[in-house]
């Protein structure tokens, strides 16, 4: 991403032509405002003030698409096809399903302690109510340990209940595969490109939306950061390469696409959740990291910025499913520097930077033995 180009040539128009004007100037952002990115400082980013809860949560357990059907899901799954809103999840013990799901609860935000559990009141990032679910310790016959349900009127999408089962009574057909950690794996995952329209003639003025988006479900190779043969959960990356990759800007990742998905790209992409064990391990393991980095170029991925001369984007910040309509931005993993973070950058048109995108899975302890 050559922001510094962007500048000097932007630069050097607003310079050659000074009376350039529209007939709503609130519509255009002025010289100045388009000048205030820095690539130095990360100027085109905004602080994240607040989270969605509800956002966080449905990204959390399943990612669905604008007719409320599911694209992936995270964590849990239904193991009775009669009831495909009631997921379960393995877990070693009640300490564990806790865990679990006070993970699920956005950062700024709190669950309300009560007797057997909790109560958590979502709220949007404006302190709009959403809804209330609700965490408590059970003792069923079938293995089931602790239980999430959800109020009614709670827009939490593919989901009614959360049953947290013990590991020893979940079914020995379902076992959670080890995935060991600085092996490959290979999962689908969603993969796009876009390119001028078939039908574009020569001379002929192409509007944005004309351009066609190409999204396919391919299987890629996930490197995998960390184990989950110790009793962890396994955390599993895959990076947009910066030489072939299709790394674009904001506006691609939020636009409707008609033609092969009735939903915007950004629905897609790695969760809010997911991202944040990335980022916790970014900070925990920097050094395993940077060796996957190492490896994975080695082996031809280039997954590490291409530099700045390069057709690539020089960076290490990808997109996630994170979109505030109202501000109209979206959520960011950046990872160029040794202390990470999670922020908002704009969709508007005029943010011309290129960004990635990264493909997250995580996986519960194994329940499986390594053969």
């Amino acid at each position: 991403m050559k922001k510094n180009w962007f500048y000097i040539l932007l630069s050097m128009f607003i310079v050659a032509v000074p009376s350039l004007t529209s007939c709503d100037e609130e519509d255009v952002p002025q010289p100045a405002e388009i000048l205030k990115h820095d690539p130095e400082s990360d100027a085109d980013q905004s602080a994240v003030e607040a989270y969605d809860a509800l956002e966080w949560l449905q990204g959390s357990l399943v990612l669905v698409d604008n007719k409320d059907e599911v694209i992936r899901r995270i964590n849990g799954k239904p193991l009775d096809e009669s009831q495909p809103t009631v997921i379960s999840l393995p877990v070693s013990d009640l300490a564990a399903a806790e865990k679990t799901f006070l993970g699920w609860v956005a950062p700024g935000k709190e669950a309300n302690e009560v007797q057997d559990g909790y109560d958590y009141y979502l709220t949007d990032a404006y302190g709009n109510a959403q809804g209330c679910v609700s965490f408590r310790v059970v003792e069923e016959k079938d293995g089931v340990i602790a239980r999430m349900t959800v109020a009614s009127g709670t827009a939490l999408k593919q989901v009614s209940e959360v049953n947290f089962v013990n590991t020893e009574n979940w079914p020995e057909n379902d076992a959670i595969p080890v995935y060991q950690e600085g092996k490959l794996y290979k999962f689908g995952c969603c993969m796009y490109t876009n390119s001028p329209p078939l039908t574009e003639m020569p001379g002929a003025d192409i509007e944005l939306d004309d351009y066609w988006t190409l999204v396919n479900w391919e299987e890629r190779d996930f490197y995998c950061l960390q184990g989950n043969d110790d009793g962890k959960e396994a955390i599993l990356v895959w990076l947009l390469p910066e030489k072939g990759g299709k790394a674009n800007t904001t506006h691609f990742f939020i636009r409707k696409v008609e033609r092969q998905i009735d939903y915007p790209i950004y629905k897609a992409l790695s969760s809010l959740e997911e991202a944040e064990k990335v980022l916790d391990f970014y900070h925990a393991h920097h050094d395993k990291w940077q060796k996957m980095l190492d490896e994975m170029e080695a082996l031809g991925y280039s997954w590490k910025p291409a530099g700045f001369f390069s057709s690539g984007t020089n960076n290490m910040e990808f997109l996630l499913n994170g979109y505030d309509e109202k501000e109209n931005e979206i959520k960011c993993l950046d990872l160029d520097k040794e202390v990470g973070k999670i922020c908002n950058v704009s969709c508007s048109l005029w943010n011309l930077f290129e960004y990635r995108y990264m493909h997250i899975r995580i996986f519960p302890p194994a329940t499986k033995k390594v053969e």
